[in-house]
């Protein structure tokens, strides 16, 4: 009979944070595949990923604080690195906001109307998203390293 290996340690919080950071990229994803989704599931997901956006700036408030007192000192990748996420949080923040602004599903079944009919939160969805969709895969390559290494560590067997 034979044993399965272990897999090889991970902290606990680092295990969190990439399944969690996981999951925000699964669930954009299947988000922003509107035609596939429709519009009751796009909603709700839109919604559920802006709770789990200010949770995952809550689980790395520590890493905002430290990368922001380090872009006074000369260091190229860190101050990429911020640019990319302060303009992924802002994108991500006004899709959500502008999505909740014109719910036609989600507001309505929590009976709160909000009587905006305006094409200029349809077009800010529609461009944040669309910029939302091309800051990800740079934020994803910028920490390709810490992706891969958590990602093997978590997902290989180590030797006994």
């Amino acid at each position: 009979m034979s044993e399965s290996l272990p897999l090889r340690r991970v902290a606990a919080r680092t295990r969190l944070d990439f399944w969690f950071d996981a999951a925000i990229l699964v669930g954009y994803t299947v988000a922003y595949s509107y035609g596939f989704t429709g519009v009751v599931i796009h909603e709700w997901l839109g919604i559920a990923l802006g709770i789990a956006l200010l949770l995952h700036i809550t689980l790395h408030w520590d890493w905002v604080v430290r990368t922001t007192g380090r872009l006074l000192r000369p260091r190229g990748p860190d101050k990429l690195i911020w640019l990319v996420n302060l303009a992924l949080l802002f994108a991500m923040t006004l899709c959500v906001a502008s999505g909740i602004l014109i719910s036609r599903v989600a507001l309505p079944e929590l009976r709160i109307s909000l009587p905006l009919d305006d094409p200029f939160w349809d077009r800010a969805h529609t461009l944040t998203a669309e910029v939302t969709l091309g800051l990800v895969p740079v934020h994803v390559a910028l920490r390709w390293r810490w992706i891969a290494g958590v990602g093997r560590r978590l997902l290989t067997r180590r030797p006994r």
